[in-house]
């Protein structure tokens, strides 16, 4: 199986297959796939789904993949490394910080295995067709800002496919459990995780019209956790998302997701892990 890597921090690429199979390999990097033109099966971590144009990929790092197609297939490729979110870069002096919109779309990471297959809705196809045409006339015509508006492009794609992950997970809880409401809970938490004043039980509670006793009772009733149990875990595992996605140091990443310091982010990854934040980040490195 191949691994491949990538040397910028996004590269933008057409690809065609006309028969058979792409052959099975992962990457380092975040790959987004657009399904211009084709048909066939999607094989991602031995799971099939099928194609057809019009239709959304997105893998993460590591990921195992492989096509084959049906008929002559045509992809618009959109592959961007962890440099592609790093903060406060700029290109030409005009390119705005990305860190705050890392931020925000960490939620894919976490949770785009929720979606089987095609991470867009039939609603969001149109505006999809025209965003990537409009990319691959950026990628193709060098103008004035065309970096900038890449960029752009990208993270509105990546907004688009983080609403869909969002409302399909909304969907699935409300089918499971009509009367629950720990999704908006854990939505609410996790769209606030850096914001520690809005993380109070006190601030969830009142945006949800309860008082902090009882909505802590209903949530530990409903997960077999608190409320402050849950942010502990979540923030935890944004570590491990930012350990391997990130250049940050974990005294950064501490300060970012409002630890007291490193020693105590160690502490509490630890307990959860069975291993130090540091530790873990030296093991990725092998």
């Amino acid at each position: 199986m191949k691994s491949l890597q990538l040397f910028t921090d996004k590269e933008i690429t057409i690809k065609e297959l006309a028969y058979n199979s792409s052959g099975l390999h992962k990457h380092n990097f975040f790959e987004l796939i657009y399904v211009l033109d084709g048909s066939g099966i999607h094989n991602i971590n031995s799971n099939r789904f099928a194609f057809s144009k019009g239709d959304v990929f997105l893998l993460t790092p590591d990921d195992e993949h492989t096509f084959e197609v049906n008929t002559p297939t045509k992809f618009c490729i959109v592959d961007f490394t962890k440099g592609f979110f790093v903060r406060n870069r700029r290109i030409d002096d005009t390119e705005a910080g990305v860190g705050k919109l890392y931020k925000q779309l960490e939620y894919i990471f976490h949770n785009h295995h929720n979606i089987k297959g095609s991470v867009i809705s039939s609603s969001d196809r149109s505006i999809f067709k025209a965003l990537i045409g409009q990319l691959i006339k950026e990628k193709n015509k060098r103008q004035f800002f065309d970096e900038i508006i890449i960029q752009d492009i990208i993270f509105l794609l990546l907004h688009f496919i983080a609403r869909n992950i969002q409302e399909n997970i909304s969907i699935f809880s409300k089918r499971e459990n009509p009367k629950s409401r720990v999704h908006e809970i854990t939505a609410y938490i996790q769209q606030h995780i850096y914001d520690n004043e809005l993380l109070k039980v006190s601030s969830i509670a009142s945006h949800f019209g309860k008082s902090s006793d009882h909505l802590n009772r209903y949530f530990k009733d409903e997960t077999g956790s608190t409320i402050k149990e849950y942010i502990i875990r979540y923030k935890l595992n944004l570590v491990k998302t930012r350990l391997k996605f990130s250049d940050l140091t974990i005294s950064e990443i501490a300060g970012e997701l409002n630890f007291t310091d490193e020693s105590h982010l160690n502490k509490m990854f630890k307990g959860a892990f069975g291993k130090t934040a540091r530790q873990y980040k030296n093991e990725l490195k092998h």
